[in-house]
């Protein structure tokens, strides 16, 4: 082996114009691969964290539908977005996710789509997040920052709206919100369209905000079940008097409808109508009575935090299983299904950065086959001669892989440490996203790369995989040459 080290040294040192080139093709390819995959690695798990912290934690709990479901809603095969279903015995899902020793915090959530309504002015699209304030503060405590007002009280009736959109608001329609103002909501369910006048508690900023997810409002659960027609109401025993009891009673209520027997004993009271009889009419509004209202058994989602991320998919299974076990129709999924069309955009575009990275690598270990089946032809008498000398095959194929093994290694590492400082640098400076569509895949306005193992031990095997496969078709060609006629030909 030493002899054959020897020789390989000399032939590239002697071939240093076609060494210079192949190493240089290496060195960029490495290190634009190690770069292109350090943004990408940094940005998926960038976007991952500023998901799972901010808005869907490690799992999510929902009904089984025909389509995607997410978050924020249900793409439908047929007509695109469709009401999520409400999760089936929501109790016993609740107490058992929540009871899981993997779970460190459960959150439910109500999604909906709502409208901010201006009168003449015109209209404002919002996805609207119904949540129980204190739960959903603790799952999610670094979600939003109050820049205004105050954040929602547990039992009370009030929305959130983020600066962004009250910006939008102001710009496109000229109205100006502050916090104590009302705001008329308006949202479809399965009965139709609904209105509300909701008070603003507060304005808030997400402190990782990505591009799109500022149309999201928090509001009370509450107000969005009544906006989507989820609220169920309460029967009871009611008395009825003789008087009232005569309806009941009559043989034909088209004929006995206007007789005076059923209306006689009803006498109408003058006077002016009080606001406090106003309030008997269309019914208390106060806290106490507001939350005694509420249907704990309509939610859309359970979103759970887990202690370890390596978790997840095993309390996906167990949940799952659970389900099935128990004939519920429930299904739990990660992050990802919960983030919607945003999580699958990073895949993606990696995907594409992938396939565009391994063009690259092909049409180079071409140009590297090249070079080095030119310098094969050019030393054909030398291995002539070192065959007539006994040099065996394998002698000669192991001489030309060492060879190219050298200067993949070299250059490569060469890429790698280059690749690792314009990394280093950027982690330093932050590259900042230059559009929307960026901040969406970053995760936020600012990357900072980092160069994740992955990427390094990557990278490392790209370069022997080069190396060996570069060399294959060049040794395929120093073989084929006999020793006599390459002793002739010299």
């Amino acid at each position: 082996m030493p002899v054959l080290v020897k020789i390989a040294i000399r032939n590239l040192r002697e071939h240093k114009s076609k060494t210079l080139i192949v190493g240089i093709i290496i060195a960029v390819g490495i290190t634009v691969m190690l770069l292109g995959n350090s943004l990408m690695e940094t940005s998926a798990r960038g976007l991952q964290r500023s998901f799972i912290d901010n808005y869907t934690g490690h799992v999510m709990i929902s009904a089984k539908a025909e389509g995607t479901i997410s978050i924020f809603g249900v793409q439908g095969p047929q007509t695109g977005n469709e009401q999520i279903p409400r999760i089936p015995d929501y109790q016993r899902v609740y107490r058992y996710a929540s009871s899981l020793p993997e779970v460190r915090r459960a959150v439910s959530q109500v999604s909906g789509y709502g409208v901010f309504s201006f009168e003449e002015k015109g209209n404002q699209f919002a996805i609207l997040f119904g949540i129980e304030p204190d739960s959903y503060a603790s799952m999610f405590p670094e979600s939003i920052t109050i820049t205004a007002g105050r954040y929602l009280r547990a039992g009370e009736e009030g929305i959130l709206v983020s600066e962004s959109k009250i910006r939008e608001i102001e710009e496109d329609i000229g109205a100006v919100l502050a916090p104590g103002d009302p705001v008329l909501v308006s949202g479809f369910g399965p009965t139709g369209f609904r209105i509300r006048e909701i008070p603003i508690r507060g304005i808030f900023r997400f402190e990782q905000n990505v591009e799109g997810l500022s149309q999201i409002s928090f509001i009370d659960v509450q107000s969005l079940r009544a906006l989507l027609g989820m609220v169920v109401a309460s029967a009871g025993r009611m008395d009825l008097s003789p008087e009232e009891s005569q309806f009941l009673e009559v043989e034909d209520p088209e004929q006995d409808l206007f007789e005076d027997s059923l209306v006689v004993g009803s006498e109408s009271q003058g006077g002016q109508l009080s606001e406090e009889a106003l309030l008997d009419i269309l019914g208390e509004r106060s806290a106490e009575s507001y939350a005694a209202s509420i249907d704990s058994g309509a939610w859309h989602f359970i979103l759970l935090k887990l202690e370890d991320e390596r978790q997840v998919q095993p309390v996906i299974g167990k949940l799952n299983g659970w389900f099935a076990a128990q004939g519920i129709e429930a299904q739990a999924a990660d992050w990802k299904t919960a983030s919607g069309g945003f999580a699958s955009l990073a895949d993606t575009l990696k995907t594409v950065f992938n396939v565009l990275i391994l063009i690259i690598a092909v049409v180079a270990i071409i140009i590297i086959m090249n070079t080095l089946v030119i310098s094969v032809i050019e030393r054909t008498g030398e291995i002539g001669t070192m065959r007539a000398l006994g040099a065996q095959k394998r002698t000669v194929r192991r001489m030309f892989v060492f060879e190219t093994l050298s200067i993949s290694l070299v250059f490569g590492l060469i890429g790698v440490g280059f690749g690792a400082l314009l990394i280093g640098i950027l982690n330093l400076t932050g590259l900042p996203a230059p559009n929307p569509f960026f901040e969406i895949l970053f995760g936020g306005k600012v990357l900072h790369p980092a160069l994740p193992l992955s990427s390094l031990l990557y990278a490392l095997g790209i370069i022997v995989a080069i190396g060996i496969v570069a060399s294959l078709y060049p040794v395929a060609v120093a073989l084929r040459i006999q020793p006599v006629a390459a002793i002739q030909a010299e």
